[in-house]
């Protein structure tokens, strides 16, 4: 084995900003995880999935049409538990949307490991 090989990761492990890859998914995916953490990188990631959404394979394109849902689903389960709030229910709703989040990106990361397009990118549960 080459040194080169030894250190470089698989292919499959790369992360890419070149809309359309394998590689570009998978960034937005980890972005989302990270967004959890630092505020302003979940939209910077949507907009990453938003500029792949017709570009590359069919398989790219099907997550990245998962990660803007994924996305734009969140926005709504926190809004409405923003509303809800002062019911006290909003919080607990809040923090379902959080788990339903993770999950969510942790199914698409999963699935594209795996190759395979996500499993019911539509669905609003999990």
């Amino acid at each position: 084995m080459s040194p080169e090989a030894a250190i470089s990761p698989p292919p499959a492990a790369r992360l890419s900003f070149t809309p359309g890859t394998s590689g570009q998914a998978r960034l937005v995916y980890w972005a989302f995880l990270l967004g959890l953490f630092l505020p302003g990188l979940n939209v910077i990631a949507a907009a990453l999935a938003w500029r792949a959404r017709t570009r590359g394979d069919d398989l790219t394109q099907s997550h990245a049409a998962n990660q803007i849902s994924i996305f734009w689903r969140s926005v709504v389960y926190v809004l409405i538990g923003l509303a809800l709030t002062y019911f006290l229910f909003g919080v607990l709703l809040i923090m379902a949307a959080i788990i339903w989040y993770i999950l969510r990106v942790l199914r698409g990361l999963k699935s594209l490991s795996a190759g395979l397009p996500p499993e019911n990118p539509q669905s609003w549960l999990f």
